[in-house]
């Protein structure tokens, strides 16, 4: 099977921080017309955190049964679901708000200020998100198929019926 997460997930941890940054150089350089490219990438960030999220359920499927895996797998995947679930709140109560802008004299009042925390808040669960990702792949080898080059592991892999090796601890906290 075509490793299809990996890949997928970058288009949301890319694109959530910069339509943030886009609608705060809008509001610093008034240009309200601005925030339509912002929603525009809160929109495509959204429709990746959807294959996102239903890559990584395919991927993680085999590692479930993996009992010191499943609760970081969990954790993850709640992670995931939430900023997703706030990406789509955003990008639907945004849609209001640029079909308006096209009005003459419109301007983008409080609510667009409410969506912008949103999206700020799905930002960061995207992060956290990513970084129990980075746990997974980085300490416990979750999705690197390292036997089908012919390698062999040099440091902490666990393969779907074996048992952890090396350091499992969790990365530090930055």
């Amino acid at each position: 099977m075509v490793p299809w997460h990996p890949a997928l997930v970058h288009f949301a941890l890319a694109l959530v921080p910069v339509g943030l940054m886009l609608d705060l150089v809008a509001w610093a350089a008034g240009r309200p017309r601005w925030h339509n490219s912002a929603h525009a990438l809160l929109v495509l960030a959204t429709l990746g955190a959807i294959a996102a999220v239903l890559s990584g359920n395919v991927a993680a499927a085999p590692w479930r049964g993996e009992e010191g895996l499943l609760p970081l797998i969990e954790r993850h995947e709640d992670l995931a679901t939430a900023a997703l679930l706030l990406l789509l709140a955003t990008s639907l109560g945004r849609l209001p708000l640029y079909l308006r802008s096209f009005r003459p004299g419109s301007a983008p009042g409080w609510s667009l200020k409410l969506w912008v925390v949103v999206a700020g808040l799905a930002c960061g669960l995207l992060w956290q998100a990513g970084r129990t990702g980075g746990e997974l792949v980085y300490r416990h080898g979750v999705g690197v198929q390292l036997e089908d080059r012919g390698a062999t592991p040099a440091g902490p892999v666990r393969a779907p019926s074996g048992a952890p090796t090396g350091d499992t601890r969790p990365l530090p906290d930055l």
